[in-house]
């Protein structure tokens, strides 16, 4: 059972308790006397505490790892509205411009070739062969 759970119903108790001696439920009992304030106010101080101790020794709510993806919203359909339209005066007519021409196509470029010269002065890289680690021995222990 939780913590929280049990300072809760304490102060549930605490708050029932203070609210049967506000009541005069119990005989002989009167509000008139200090003592009989005095037990009231300590039952509700102690419910007070026991449910504010509960409320901050609850668990926190876990926070979700993962976002949630927002669902796409149509757009609401409006109304719509007549459309007048209206041709254009010649005056604001415009003449289409004339595409341009196409690029043409660019050559391809040409690799270069190697003379056996330029080969000769490239230093020619040996594969350096891997030499193995050298084994660890133990000594033997001596009695």
């Amino acid at each position: 059972m939780r913590s929280d759970y049990g300072l809760y119903s304490v102060a549930v108790i605490c708050f029932v308790i203070s609210g049967v001696f506000m009541t005069n439920a119990i005989s002989g009992y009167t509000l008139e006397n200090a003592s009989g304030i005095t037990v009231i106010t300590v039952f509700l101080l102690l419910g007070i505490i026991s449910a504010a101790v509960g409320y901050s020794a609850r668990p926190k709510a876990m926070m979700p790892t993962t976002q949630p993806t927002p669902t796409p919203t149509a757009p609401t359909p409006e109304t719509p509205s007549p459309l007048v339209i209206t041709p254009p005066s010649p005056a604001e007519q415009i003449a289409p411009e004339p595409l341009p021409p196409p690029p043409s196509p660019l050559p391809e470029p040409s690799t270069p070739m190697v003379t056996p010269s330029e080969e000769a002065e490239q230093p020619v890289k040996l594969a350096e062969e891997e030499k193995p680690k050298p084994v660890r021995r133990r000594r033997k222990k001596t009695q």
